[in-house]
């Protein structure tokens, strides 16, 4: 079973029976994966870090029977981006309208995709569903399609990350297999901080909590009325979280989601420690009296052994056992 540790008072209880879609959209699914199928791999963010990524991500998905096109933007360098953002929009708006590909991932994330949604077409994007996985600063990107169009997408490892059989794992349950995933942590894994026990559900939306802050005001994020909020980050001291979980305070969304997830937040310490809250006592603050399902831990973030969570599905999660469970199909 999982460590876990609770610390707020119990929320409501939630019931499968009594789940309220009333008024809620049907999403639009991509076709699952299968052998054969090609995968594009786009760089509409960073510039690729080393030049055998490509190479080492390409071996990747070709050992699970994939075929890979690879982007022209890969091995350029424009700053720190790929290339500008005419032509990384460009890349990234002919892998969605090429038949031939059934998917798009990326070799990195890094900064930059905010910079090209004004280039892109959501019409056309959602008249041709594909699959759409990446993490990190790719968060605009799933977000804003799945805000935008309806379309399912995905957070997970990209070209850089660890593909492990761990992580594969879940992208074949998920993306190959149409499973509606049950999400929990071994006990190896990091140990789960219950913040506010209880059960909730709603649609999943969310990823790097510095790119989701980077976009309110924008008109790139869903209204949050009643989603589930899944959050991660790397590398930020405790007092930037703190500034970053109080603006989600401030423009509402805390209030307005249903429960929350928080995943791993790696290397999130302060440099002076004698001078700062711990990580976990910032969230402590900000969701012990939140009166919603609230924990930490969960395997989503800049780490080896990843989930892939899809934005846009309904979900159920379960703070007390820190666990989230698909109750839909992610595929068709």
């Amino acid at each position: 079973m999982i460590g876990t540790a609770v610390l707020g008072a119990s929320c409501l209880s939630f019931d499968n029976q009594n789940l309220n879609l009333e008024g809620r959209t049907s999403p639009i699914k991509p076709a699952r994966l299968k052998k054969g199928d090609t995968i594009a791999i786009c760089a509409p963010a960073g510039a690729m870090g080393e030049p055998n990524d490509a190479m080492e991500f390409q071996k990747i998905l070709e050992s699970l029977g994939l075929q890979v096109k690879i982007g022209p933007n890969i091995s350029n360098r424009f700053g720190y981006f790929s290339n500008t953002d005419e032509e990384r929009a460009s890349e990234f708006m002919t892998f969605i309208s090429d038949d031939e590909v059934q998917g798009i991932f990326f070799i990195r994330g890094g900064w930059g995709c905010a910079r090209i949604l004004d280039y892109l077409n959501f019409e056309i994007i959602a008249k041709n569903p594909k699959i759409i996985l990446g993490f990190s600063d790719i968060t605009t990107l799933l977000n804003a399609i799945t805000t935008k169009t309806g379309l399912v997408t995905f957070h997970g490892p990209g070209g850089n990350s660890t593909w492990n059989d761990y992580s594969v794992d879940y992208i074949k349950q998920l993306i190959f297999e149409g499973k509606e995933v049950h999400y929990e942590n071994l006990p190896s894994d990091h140990k789960i901080i219950t913040y506010s026990p209880g059960e909730a559900a709603g649609d999943l939306y969310g990823g790097n909590l510095s790119v989701i802050c980077s976009l309110i005001g924008s008109k790139h994020l869903p209204d949050w009325q009643g989603k589930i909020l899944f959050l991660e980050d790397v590398m930020e001291e405790p007092y930037r979280i703190d500034r970053m979980l109080t603006q989600l305070q401030l423009s509402g969304i805390l209030d307005a989601v249903n429960g929350i997830v928080l995943g791993n937040f790696r290397k999130c310490m302060a440099e002076e420690p004698h001078k700062s809250f711990t990580l976990e006592e910032v969230f402590e603050q900000h969701f012990l009296d939140l009166g919603k399902p609230v924990f930490y831990g969960a395997q989503i973030g800049h780490i080896r052994n990843k989930f892939t969570v899809p934005v846009g599905v309904l979900a159920k999660i379960d703070s007390s056992s820190g666990t989230i469970t698909l109750l839909e199909p992610s595929v068709v």
